[in-house]
């Protein structure tokens, strides 16, 4: 969806969207909903992982279209409101750079329509049916508001509280408090979880995730 991964889960009791991507994508969605015999009218929840105008910049346009109504911790709500969120600090020289030139020269490249989110939750929340298990729990580091959406006990939507983009980690070159994302990183452990899907870049094992961890507490 642009510049950052949404993904789609349903049953025929539940249709989530986690995340929207960036702008002007909405096409890649209509495509993917038709694959599975749905419309944007039936989307029943949007999750925001967090408050990223590269994961929020569609939220407005789809919100309307589908009526859905958006789920987001109480820690982004604030900049759901006001359209914006500056870009978090860097974890490697590259993306410190990054950073700093980005909230000083680019502060348009973080800005999207405001939402007003419907439900607001603190550190966990339950969307099960009989069919389908949805728990969403916090995982701060990234963000303050970061949430993570553990599906049946053996998927996780991470938004960026991990990234697939850099050989040899899953480390994010962003984060506000580094020192919470690796406590969040445990709590995502301790969930089971077998497979992981990312904001940025493709799925991955549990296996990869508990090298880059063991690797990360150390420091």
């Amino acid at each position: 969806m642009g510049k950052s991964n949404a993904y789609l889960v349903s049953n025929p009791d539940l249709v989530i969207l986690v995340d929207t991507g960036s702008s002007k994508n909405i096409k890649n969605l209509e495509l993917a909903l038709k694959q599975n015999e749905l419309g944007i009218s039936d989307i029943d929840f949007i999750i925001v992982t967090h408050a990223h105008s590269d994961h929020v910049g569609h939220l407005a346009e789809i919100k309307e279209k589908s009526d859905a109504k958006v789920l987001a911790h109480r820690s982004a709500v604030k900049y759901l409101k006001k359209g914006y969120t500056p870009f978090p600090e860097g974890t490697m020289l590259f993306s410190r750079i990054i950073s700093k030139i980005g909230n000083r020269f680019f502060s348009s490249g973080g800005k999207f329509i405001s939402v007003e989110p419907d439900i607001i939750i603190d550190e966990e929340y339950d969307l099960s049916t009989p069919e389908l298990s949805v728990s969403i729990i916090h995982t701060p580091g990234h963000t303050s508001g970061s949430i993570c959406v553990i599906i049946n006990d053996e998927s996780a939507i991470v938004g960026d509280t991990l990234f697939n983009v850099i050989p040899g980690t899953v480390y994010p070159p962003f984060a506000g408090d580094e020192e919470e994302l690796i406590i969040s990183w445990e709590k995502l452990l301790s969930t089971g979880c077998s497979t992981f899907y990312p904001g940025h870049g493709k799925p991955f094992s549990r296996e990869e995730f508990s090298k880059c961890f063991e690797k990360r507490k150390g420091n």
